[in-house]
């Protein structure tokens, strides 16, 4: 009997990890980003050339009128905001005029955050902290 729950037990993480690994997601009140792949959080996209921990490079982070990007920084997930922080380095932003879609201004930083939540209130845009 102790042989089949072992079994079972392990099973169980095997299938966990799995998903964890291809699909990404939350284990241990962590937020798991992946490389490569435009990722979706509320009306922003992100996408990271690479992933190491909580280290990213090649970061952009776009919505509807914005757009940033950055050569390396990091990131937090809040659990009691549900939201990622990103700590942004050396980049810049784009800030898109809506009346003319042409028209932009772009602005340098050494470092800036941006704190995104992830399934935003009905009605309400996601902040920018």
């Amino acid at each position: 009997m102790k042989n089949k729950s072992t079994i079972i037990v392990f099973a169980v993480i095997a299938i966990a990890a799995g998903l964890f690994f291809f699909k990404g997601g939350f284990i241990a009140g962590r937020m798991i980003l992946k490389a490569g792949k435009p990722m979706h959080f509320g009306t922003y996209t992100v996408q990271i050339d690479k992933v190491e921990g909580n280290k990213l490079y090649g970061i952009k982070v776009s919505s509807k009128n914005r757009r940033f990007s950055a050569e390396k920084g990091d990131y937090a997930y809040l659990p009691e905001k549900n939201a990622i922080k990103f700590n942004l380095i050396n980049g810049a932003a784009d800030d898109y005029d809506p009346q003319d879609p042409k028209g932009y201004h772009t602005l340098t930083f050494k470092q800036f955050y941006i704190t995104i939540r992830l399934k935003p209130s009905a009605g309400q845009e996601n902040p920018l902290f």
